[in-house]
């Protein structure tokens, strides 16, 4: 999959002082404090400048080398891509746990959302490289989860049976290098998921 900037041989970069910054009265603590994966969305539609302003996020994240490595592939909605999708997630389910309500489960978590984003990582030169450059995509990828806060949306991270039939990467027309990091499931949460977490003294060792 190449975009038009790659087949061109021409990549026009913006600096931060020529972005645009969305108005929001979230802040970033409240966003980290706040973000919580739902496994129900509302059928309630996202507009796609918004996902424009999520994926428009994700490219700030820190990228050692500033190799970008990141690559996405959105699913819209009833598209026949998602259905596609879908479709393999159900099947590998049901080879992998042979009971079909699980795997119509797994077919609804890629048809579901308002949008579905596959995300994918390119490998680098060397092994340290690539490690670099998924470390990177993974920001990439909870920059669209803070900021999907501050829009009152929810990101699901799925790294299961929606993201490894072996079918997936032709179907999305990924590249056979690429690595799959996750699929982000995005819409208006239909639920309000509570969490909690250790404190972190318990990871934490200061030293003089």
């Amino acid at each position: 999959m190449t975009s038009s900037a790659e087949a061109s041989g021409k990549t026009d970069k913006i600096t931060a002082d020529r972005v645009t910054i969305p108005a929001t009265e979230v802040t970033v603590y409240q966003a980290l404090y706040r973000r919580r994966m739902a496994w129900q969305f509302k059928d309630q539609p996202v507009p796609r400048q918004v996902l424009q302003r999520l994926l428009e996020s994700a490219v700030w994240a820190p990228n050692h080398r500033l190799t970008e490595p990141w690559r996405f592939v959105v699913l819209e909605k009833g598209g026949q891509a998602r259905h596609r999708a879908a479709q393999l997630s159900y099947e590998f389910s049901m080879q992998r746990n042979h009971n079909p309500a699980r795997a119509e489960a797994a077919r609804q978590a890629v048809m579901a959302p308002s949008f579905v984003i596959y995300v994918y990582c390119v490998p680098g030169s060397n092994e340290e490289v690539t490690q670099e450059n998924y470390a990177a995509v993974c920001c990439a990828a909870q920059n669209i989860s803070l900021a999907a806060v501050a829009e009152g949306l929810a990101v699901t991270w799925e790294t299961g049976g929606p993201t490894r039939h072996l079918e997936l990467k032709e179907t999305l027309g990924a590249q056979p290098d690429w690595k799959m990091v996750t699929m982000l499931s995005i819409g208006v949460p239909a639920e309000t998921p509570q969490s909690g977490r250790t404190p972190v003294s318990n990871f934490v060792r200061w030293l003089s």
